[in-house]
């Protein structure tokens, strides 16, 4: 088990953590308040380094695990998103990366992919508790108060992340053991006499707290302000709110949340010609809220998202591993919608006759990579340069199209369908449809129909994002390859064509072994069982 150690890792320019489980030495032993102290008076930029450490753990590359597969929070997307039913990745089998995931054997206590999706979030938590111990929470400066926000900010993100992986919807569940909380005020004690499993309901607690504490601390100040979208705002702190809102179904301060971000003027959806793509690889873009850095020395070759799902560039695609679309969800595409172009049709139609400020021509590229049919094209090459082998793409965590969706959401399912429909259609219409003659219509009659539209219009969008798992979730849905080409012999993934109804226990991760062995107050006996996936 390895330490973090505050005090020696400031000095560094770029703070990174190392990885470690709840039996963490106490934190007294790491950083005393007299050298809190002598960090804030000597050396207040010390201050901004450990804060910006927490950023670090996103993208760190083999931080949970000695592994390739471990290359920070895209890596989780993509594990999750190997989980759903409309995100195929062919031939994954091939080479191994997130089979496991696709085929439900990544949940056990002794899976590498369980042990990354325990420890990131924990890492995150752990330092973001650093940040909050070092920093007076009486402090009047407000730059410190922006970096106890930020804290928080991340805190919440993670045990956000956390509920939703150990334990079943917040609707239903709020009694049920979710996660450990840990925080700076009892991680001395934590460390020494471990932590069981808290409620949903107050894992939920603890995040609301969190944000509410750091939208106070942001909120009407001046120094609040970040350098670029890695780091977390009012704005992300609003964006986060309306989410853990949603999946508490708090219909009423989810919309207001949502709201409040699309009110602050400061995003811009993409526009219908704009959102053909390919993209999503830029934090500057005008629709991304928050989103994940990506220096030059931050890519370990194929290891990245961009590695692992580009197929404009040079990496997996290439090999053989497309990522793909279901045909199903495909065709339920309206060809007036701009998206349909994130994805190569049966027919070869894709964003690549589009794509003009490309190195080449891109559907010539497709063409010699043997691309199949359904495969994506929603993200740029680095660059815009086919074939690109340097997958330096920055990745979003939220954007502010999915805050009209939430908004959208919260409206029809809080008791004023007609409002939700209006907010869905005024969103398509003017961002994500092309035909100006034929608007868009949402035909729901009910809310049942509403959040099926919703969750479609979800999935479409957020398609390779990480998020639609957490979206079956919260819905509490089924998994259903069945009839896709999940089946089709094309694709070589025939073996994982699963049903799998809501609630099934194989839906969630087990604690890790090796946390278990180490927590005095979680034992076999209180972890989720991990079930198993039938054809």
């Amino acid at each position: 088990m390895k330490k973090i150690y505050i005090i020696s890792s400031i000095a560094l320019a770029g703070f990174m953590t190392s990885c470690y489980d709840l039996n963490t030495e106490p934190m007294s032993s790491v950083i005393t308040e007299a050298q809190r102290e002598e960090i804030v008076s000597k050396d207040p930029a010390a201050i901004d380094a450990i804060s910006s450490g927490v950023y670090a753990n996103y993208n760190g590359f083999e931080m949970c695990y000695g592994d390739l597969l471990d290359f920070g929070y895209p890596a989780v997307m993509l594990q999750l998103d190997s989980r759903t039913s409309n995100f195929l990745s062919a031939n994954a089998d091939l080479y191994g990366w997130f089979a496991e995931c696709a085929e439900y054997l990544d949940n056990t206590a002794t899976s590498v992919y369980t042990l990354i999706r325990w420890r990131l979030p924990y890492n995150i938590i752990f330092t973001a508790n650093q940040v909050l111990s070092t920093i007076d929470e009486n402090t009047e400066d407000g730059l410190m108060k922006y970096y106890r926000g930020q804290a928080y900010g991340n805190r919440a993100f993670a045990y956000w992340f956390l509920a939703q992986i150990y334990q079943f919807n917040y609707a239903n569940h709020q009694d049920s053991p979710c996660v450990p909380i840990i925080t700076e005020e009892n991680a001395d004690e934590v460390a020494v006499d471990g932590a069981p499993r808290a409620s949903v309901k107050d894992v939920y607690a603890q995040i609301l707290s969190d944000l509410n504490k750091g939208i106070e601390l942001m909120t009407d100040n001046s120094q609040a302000t970040r350098a670029d979208k890695r780091y977390i705002d009012l704005n992300v702190l609003y964006g986060l709110r309306a989410r853990t809102y949603l999946c508490m179904e708090d219909y009423t301060n989810a919309a207001a949340d949502a709201q409040t971000v699309i009110n602050s003027g400061a995003f811009t959806p993409l526009s219908p010609s704009a959102a053909i793509g390919p993209g999503f690889i830029d934090l500057d873009s005008a629709n991304w809220i928050w989103g994940i850095y990506m220096a030059s020395e931050d890519v370990n070759g194929l290891y990245t998202l961009s590695g692992m799902m580009g197929s404009y560039t040079y990496g997996y695609a290439y090999a053989g591993m497309w990522k793909c679309i279901t045909n199903t969800l495909y065709g339920q595409i309206s060809e007036s919608d701009p998206r349909k172009l994130w994805w190569i049709g049966p027919s070869g139609n894709s964003n690549a006759q589009y794509y003009t400020n490309a190195d080449g021509n891109a559907a010539a590229y497709l063409e010699e990579s043997g691309f199949p049919p359904y495969a994506v094209t929603k993200f740029a090459p680095y660059g815009n340069v086919l074939g690109q082998s340097q997958n330096q793409a920055e990745y979003p965590l939220m954007r502010i199209e999915e805050m009209y969706y939430i908004l959208a959401e919260a409206q029809g399912m809080g008791g004023n369908l007609a409002q939700g429909i209006q907010t869905l259609e005024n969103f398509v219409n003017s961002y994500r449809w092309l035909d100006r003659n034929n608007p868009y219509k949402c035909t729901a009659a009910n809310t049942e129909d509403f959040i099926s539209e919703i969750f479609f219009q979800r999935q479409v969008e957020l398609w390779g994002e990480g998020m639609t798992y957490f979206d079956v979730m919260r819905l509490n849905l089924d998994i259903d390859r069945r009839g896709t080409n999940w089946s089709d012999p094309v694709y070589g993934m025939t073996n994982y064509a699963y049903y799998i109804p809501a609630g099934s226990d194989v839906l969630l991760s087990q604690i890790p072994r090796s946390e278990i062995d180490n927590n005095k107050q979680i034992t076999d006996a209180d972890n989720n069982t991990p079930g198993v996936a039938s054809l």
